[in-house]
């Protein structure tokens, strides 16, 4: 109603706008007019309401609120339900939106609630941190403090390891070079005094070894001497094939699939020992290359050096030292004080046996198990008697706190 009330202002300021002679056909004058003249303005009225009705500004307003004014301007229910019915059709009108009563405001509580986390949270962050600084930080900082000296004496310790092995290595380089270097030329023993192949080859049957345990250097060594030997090559060096010929007619297992290995390992030895000197031969021509020969240098022997000359000496004077035995004029008192202490010693732990009866002999074990047993007293008495007469040993007494 309100908004009808709203509308009709709009109505009714459109009204002096119309020229509507409403009046006019209320008056007495038009009601004495004749009837063309009342239908010609009945007409018009119609006209007018109709073009009144159809502008777009009335079209919107509400249907009872045309009908009021349409009644205002002097038509009757007849024409106006036929104006309304030439209206084109409307659409329902919306209803007007109301709005729910907003709640109270809610700002207050909400302040009340953020206030109280807050103060829970710092309330909780205070009592962690008072926790963590009484109990967990003294025990992080003596746990750091522990793991800083542990680890400055390890350090320590491995300065010292390494300041001992540093001394070590030069206390053992400077006693190395008092003992004599091995030679890397040795021959062996066993194969030293082998001067052919057939030498050789008898003393590895002789300690049952293969041809491939053999020594190289003692096999090239043995093939130079036996090339040395041929007729007409006693003042010539072989060549390399020449000295491998030697080898191969005394040990055919070299020309074998097993053998190659161990021939190249002699060419090796060959080419690589200072003993054996390869030569440019002679008489080789400038297009072929020169081929070589192989002088043999027997090694020098090696120096003895003044710490091996010493050992040797005193294993000498060792070997051949024979004691001198020293007869003193006490050395018989001595040994009779000995025996007189033995003696008293098995008396003195002698169990007591009553003294026989007259007219009976005592029972005897056995002439063996008496002595048996007197020699054990007799032992037994000496070495108490030496305890009781060990002199004291004084003892240092050492603080504690100088202990490393």
């Amino acid at each position: 109603m309100a908004e009808e009330n709203e509308k009709s202002p709009s109505l009714s300021q459109r009204e002096p706008s119309e020229p509507v002679s409403v009046p006019q056909a209320e008056s007495p004058q038009a009601s004495v007019a004749g009837p063309s003249i009342e239908a010609a303005t009945r007409s018009e009225l119609i006209s007018r309401a109709r073009s009144f009705l159809s502008s777009p500004q009335i079209q919107s307003q509400d249907i009872f609120a045309k009908r009021r004014f349409l009644v205002d301007k002097g038509l009757n229910e007849t024409e106006i339900e036929l104006l309304l019915r030439e209206l084109p059709p409307q659409l329902p009108r919306v209803p007007p939106r109301t709005y729910p009563q907003p709640p109270p405001s809610g700002l207050l509580t909400l302040l009340i609630g953020f206030a109280k986390i807050f103060t829970w949270i710092a309330g909780g962050s205070a009592t962690l941190l008072f926790l963590y600084h009484r109990f967990l930080l003294p025990r992080i900082l003596r746990t750091a403090e522990s793991r800083k000296s542990l680890k400055i004496h390890q350090v320590s310790l491995l300065k010292k390891l390494n300041a001992s092995l540093k001394s070590l290595k030069e206390t053992q380089t400077q006693c190395y070079a008092l003992l004599p270097r091995p030679d890397p030329h040795k021959e062996p023993s066993a194969f030293a005094g082998c001067h052919s192949l057939l030498d050789v080859l008898t003393e590895a049957e002789t300690h049952k070894l293969e041809i491939s345990e053999l020594p190289h250097l003692t096999l090239l060594r043995c093939a130079w001497e036996d090339f040395r030997k041929l007729p007409d090559c006693a003042d010539s060096n072989p060549r390399t094939e020449e000295l491998f010929q030697v080898l191969e007619s005394r040990i055919p297992w070299l020309v074998s699939a097993e053998g190659v290995p161990f021939e190249r390992n002699l060419w090796e030895v060959l080419s690589t020992t200072s003993v054996f000197n390869g030569l440019a031969s002679q008489d080789s021509t400038e297009e072929v290359s020169a081929s070589v020969r192989w002088a043999y240098i027997p090694p020098k022997p090696a120096i003895p050096t003044p710490f091996l000359s010493s050992l040797e000496s005193l294993s000498s004077t060792v070997t051949t030292y024979q004691p001198q035995s020293t007869s003193s004029p006490y050395q018989y008192t001595l040994q009779a004080m000995s025996e007189f202490t033995g003696y008293i010693s098995s008396n003195l732990y002698t169990p007591y046996r009553p003294p026989p009866l007259p007219g009976t002999t005592a029972p005897s074990i056995g002439e063996p198990a008496d002595e048996l047993k007197k020699e054990i007293r007799a032992l037994k008495g000496l070495v108490l008697n030496r305890r009781s007469f060990m002199p004291t040993i004084p003892r240092v007494n050492i603080p504690s706190g100088q202990v490393p």
